[in-house]
C-alpha cells in the first residue's frame, strides 16, 4: 500500500489549510493575500520553481494603485523592472502615431515587468506574510468527502495528501480544477501570440526604447515591449488558420508578417540575439460557470483578456484580491453573498471588456477581405467554437 493510500485509508492529511489556491501566478498570490488580510490561513500551490519563462510583462499606471491595496512594497515594481513612458499605436492608420503619454497619468509611468522575477519576489512577500507556498507541486486528483476537498499530491517526488473547505482555481487560462467540476471554457477566434526575446548590442536610434509599440498588418498585429537590462520582447498575434505554426516554416512566416510593418521592424532590428520562437494562446475565453460548491474561479481561469487590453497581469491581481477577501468572508462568517458578489462582478466585467475590445478592433477597417479582421469585427466574439490543441502538437 502507497503511503498516499495508507494516509486515506486512516482518514488522515499531511495539511490542511482553510484555504487552498491553485496557481502561484499573480492572481493566486493576491488571493492568497486577501484571505491573509482577513486573518485567515492559506496554502498556494504551485507546479514551478519561479525559475520558467513567464508570458506578460505591461503594468499601465493604473495597475500601480492595485499595489498600495495590496500592501505590496513599491520596491517590488521598482527594483530590477522597466518604467515605461507610454504606448505609441499604428492602428486603423499609417500615420500619424497615435500616442498616450503616461507623464499626465497621476503615476505619471507604466512599468514592463522582468518575469518571472517579479513573481519570485512577489512569492516571497506573500511568504512572509504568513502564507504557505508549495512549489514544485503536482496535483494528482482532487475529490470532496466529509465536506472537504483532499487533494493527492507530490512534491520533489513525495507524495502528500491536503484537505481544505475551500478551492481557488488561480491556474490560468487552463482552468485546470474548475473544469473537473464540469465548467466549460466559452472561447471564439483561434488567436495565439508567436512570441520572441531578444537581447540588445547597441542602443536603439531612435528614442523611444521605454515606449510600448503596437502595429496591426494584414495577417494580425504586433506587440514590442523594451524590458529591462537591454531586454525585449516581441509578439505576434494571429490566428492558427491564418499563420501556420509548423515547426519547420514558423520562423519563415514570423520574417513575412514582421517585414510587413512599419515600424516594429525598426524597434526589433537592434535586439540581435533572439530566442526561439514560443507560441501561446491569446484568445479572449471565460467558463461558463465562475463558482461551485466550496470553489470559484478567479483570474485567467474565470477569464481571459485578449493581449489588446494590456491588462492581464493587474487584472490578475485584481481578481484574486476580490477572490481572497470573497472567500475569507464566506469561509469566517457562512455568507454566501460574498461569493455571489464575486460571481456577479465577474459577469459585469467581462461584458465590460467584451464592448472595449468590439469597439478597439472596429476601428481597424484596412483590411476587409483578411479572415483575421473579418473575425475581429464580428458582433459576438465568443460565437465560433475552434478545436485547436491538436495544432500545438507541431509548434516549436
Amino acid at each position: 500500500m502507497s503511503r498516499v493510500n495508507a494516509i486515506r485509508s486512516m482518514g488522515k492529511a499531511d495539511y490542511h489549510y482553510p484555504v487552498v489556491v491553485i496557481g502561484g501566478g499573480p492572481c493566486g498570490l493576491a488571493a492568497a493575500l486577501g484571505i491573509l488580510n482577513q486573518e485567515l490561513g492559506v496554502a498556494v500551490i504551485e507546479k514551478t520553481d519561479y525559475n520558467q519563462k513567464r508570458i506578460g510583462e505591461h503594468l499601465p499606471p493604473s495597475a500601480l494603485g492595485i499595489f498600495a491595496e495590496l500592501g505590496i512594497p513599491d520596491h517590488l515594481v521598482e527594483r530590477n523592472h522597466l518604467p515605461c513612458a507610454g504606448v505609441m499605436s499604428w492602428w486603423g492608420h499609417q500615420a500619424p502615431v497615435h500616442t498616450v503619454d503616461y507623464y499626465f497619468h497621476p503615476m505619471q509611468h507604466g512599468i514592463n515587468l522582468s518575469r518571472p522575477r517579479f513573481d519570485r519576489d512577489l512569492a516571497d512577500f506573500v511568504r512572509q506574510r504568513g502564507a504557505t507556498i508549495h512549489e514544485r507541486t503536482t496535483i494528482h486528483s482532487i475529490h470532496r468527502h466529509g465536506g472537504l476537498w483532499h487533494i493527492e499530491l507530490s512534491t520533489n517526488g513525495q507524495e502528500r495528501i491536503m484537505t481544505t473547505p475551500f478551492v481557488i482555481d488561480a491556474s490560468g487560462k487552463s482552468a485546470s480544477f474548475a473544469r473537473t467540476q464540469g465548467s466549460r471554457i466559452l472561447a471564439g477566434n483561434p488567436q495565439v501570440a508567436i512570441i520572441r526575446y531578444g537581447s540588445i548590442n547597441q542602443a536603439p536610434a531612435q528614442d523611444h526604447k521605454n515606449h510600448i509599440v503596437i502595429e496591426s498588418c494584414p495577417t494580425g498585429w504586433w506587440y514590442f515591449a523594451p524590458l529591462a537590462a537591454g531586454q525585449a520582447v516581441a509578439m505576434f498575434m494571429t490566428d492558427v488558420d491564418v499563420t501556420p505554426l509548423h515547426k519547420s516554416t514558423l520562423l519563415t512566416h514570423w520574417d513575412v508578417a514582421l517585414q510587413s510593418t512599419n515600424h516594429i521592424a525598426d524597434r526589433l532590428q537592434p535586439y540581435v540575439h533572439l530566442q526561439k520562437p514560443v507560441v501561446c494562446l491569446s484568445r479572449s475565453q471565460r467558463l461558463d460557470c465562475f463558482q461551485g460548491e466550496n470553489w470559484l474561479a478567479a483570474g485567467d481561469a474565470a477569464m481571459t483578456f485578449d493581449p489588446l487590453s494590456s491588462h492581464g497581469i493587474s487584472k490578475g491581481l485584481r481578481h484574486g484580491w476580490m477572490a481572497g477577501k470573497a472567500v475569507a468572508t464566506f469561509t469566517q462568517q457562512g455568507d454566501r453573498r460574498a461569493l455571489e458578489r464575486f460571481d456577479r462582478d465577474l459577469e459585469y466585467i467581462f461584458s465590460e471588456y467584451l464592448k472595449t475590445r468590439t469597439g478597439y478592433y472596429a476601428t481597424e477597417q484596412r483590411w476587409p477581405e483578411s479572415r483575421f479582421w473579418s473575425r475581429r469585427h464580428a458582433t459576438d466574439p465568443l460565437s465560433g467554437q475552434f478545436d485547436i490543441a491538436s495544432t500545438f502538437r507541431q509548434v516549436v
